[in-house]
């Protein structure tokens, strides 16, 4: 069949893609062809089901809206004309994102983050962000994984080597690719490199705008996933992918600046750290608990926030420590800026952020104290049970259903839907039975 002349590679822009983020942060879509979307936002219909599927494309009962499958309608879908870029490195194939507005503008991620950043814009601040996160390569195909076992698929290196260079110049191959491909589609990176355990690469996503971050660290995910899958490799972000390895985190660096400046700065102060982001800091940590799901959406993602797993497993921070949840890092001002150490490498960029930028927001409004730096482990020195972030995805679930500060940030209407949905993927896992509990007890008990 003879090729459209319209759509031969001339203009991509009329034969692209529209994606937009699921509440799992995963990028559903479609090819739009015919029209150029880089001509000004664009409404379009978009199936409302994919706000109600869980990650298996499950109908998740009662979400948002008590409709049978059958039922579910089309909602108005906002094409983002500024946001087209290239995403793979084979050929031009063009992404647009897109946003739910209209009816369900308020349940969409990406329109929860931006309420979050009006919120900061009302008292006068911008926010300015960069993910970085952790990703496992696997030399398998969605073939070979359904049909070997976990213990017998092959991760692209062999045991931890962080920061190897002998392994990056092994690699050059695929690391260039990789830098191509993020610089093609417009995602710069400030570092990549082999991080401890078998496989494992850490992206760090260059700072920028926060909602531009939020829609570059989706991208990246996605874009990741299917460059990998062209190499006959399989990437993964889960949280925790064994536990004999460490976890896949996904921080976020974050600074907020007034008139120009940044407002995290303070030459005086200790640490550099200026009132307001004592403030800051402080609300994020008073509601870690309440907002920890919008960080840790998944069963599996509380299988990372254990002891010795480089993750926190408690509110806390400390000027330049790891072992803490925030992680102020001192420098000149326009370096100077937090860690956000709670998300994974699993979390929605839109509502991570949000969840970090949101409770810190209501720092600055309420002013809670900021507890003592921690200058040891944190996971030593607060390991009382009653300081601990929730222990599973139901705990955090019912925490943040039950939060008024979740429905004052973030909207009553997300918190119902979101909430619903964790908590039917708490039970689509929970009560499944474990090679590992068949192991221990299918002989002795």
């Amino acid at each position: 069949m003879p090729t459209d002349p319209r759509f031969s590679g001339a203009n991509p822009a009329r034969a692209a893609m529209v994606g937009v983020s699921d509440f799992d942060g995963v990028l559903r879509g479609k090819h739009v062809l015919g029209e150029d979307l880089s001509d000004g936002d664009k409404v379009i219909k978009f199936s409302e089901a994919v706000l109600a599927w869980d990650c298996a494309d499950r109908v998740i009962p009662a979400s948002f809206t008590q409709k049978p499958l059958s039922a579910f309608g089309d909602a108005d879908l906002r094409i983002l004309s500024g946001t087209g870029r290239s995403v793979s490195h084979l050929g031009d194939q063009y992404l647009y994102l897109a946003e739910f507005t209209g009816a369900h503008e308020n349940i969409c991620p990406r329109g929860v983050l931006r309420k979050v950043l009006r919120r900061a814009a009302d008292h006068g601040y911008d926010c300015t962000a960069g993910f970085e996160f952790e990703f496992m390569l696997f030399k398998e195909n969605a073939d070979t994984i359904e049909e070997k076992p976990f213990g017998e698929w092959a991760p692209l290196t062999r045991g931890p080597f962080g920061y190897s260079i002998a392994r990056s110049i092994a690699q050059h191959e695929l690391f260039g690719e990789i830098l191509a491909l993020c610089e093609k589609a417009r995602i710069p990176l400030s570092g990549l490199h082999f991080e401890t355990g078998p496989g494992v690469v850490e992206a760090s996503l260059r700072h920028c705008d926060a909602l531009e971050a939020a829609d570059r660290a989706t991208i990246f995910k996605s874009m990741i996933k299917a460059w990998a899958q062209t190499r006959g490799m399989m990437a993964t972000f889960m949280a925790k992918v064994s536990e004999k390895w460490p976890g896949q985190s996904g921080h976020i660096h974050i600074s907020m600046s007034s008139d120009s400046q940044n407002a995290f700065y303070d030459g005086d102060a200790f640490g550099n750290v200026s009132d307001l982001m004592r403030r800051f800091i402080a609300g994020q940590l008073e509601y870690m608990n309440e907002f920890c799901v919008l960080a840790a959406p998944n069963f599996n993602s509380y299988k990372r926030l254990v002891p010795g797993s480089w993750a926190p497993i408690c509110p806390s921070w400390g000027v330049d420590n790891r072992s803490c949840a925030v992680r102020a890092i001192p420098g000149e001002p326009s370096a100077h800026r937090l860690e956000y150490r709670l998300p994974g490498a699993d979390a929605n960029p839109y509502l991570a952020l949000a969840c970090a930028i949101g409770s810190g927001i209501l720092g600055v409004e309420t002013g809670p104290a900021l507890p003592a730096s921690i200058v040891g482990d944190a996971s030593a020195e607060m390991c009382r049970p009653s300081t601990r972030l929730p222990q599973s995805l139901s705990e955090a679930t019912s925490r943040f259903a039950e939060s008024a500060a979740a429905s004052d940030v973030f909207g009553e209407r997300f918190v119902g839907a979101f909430s619903c949905s964790r908590h039917w993927e708490w039970q689509a896992v929970q009560h499944r039975v474990t090679d590992f509990e068949r192991r221990r007890y299918f002989e002795i008990i």
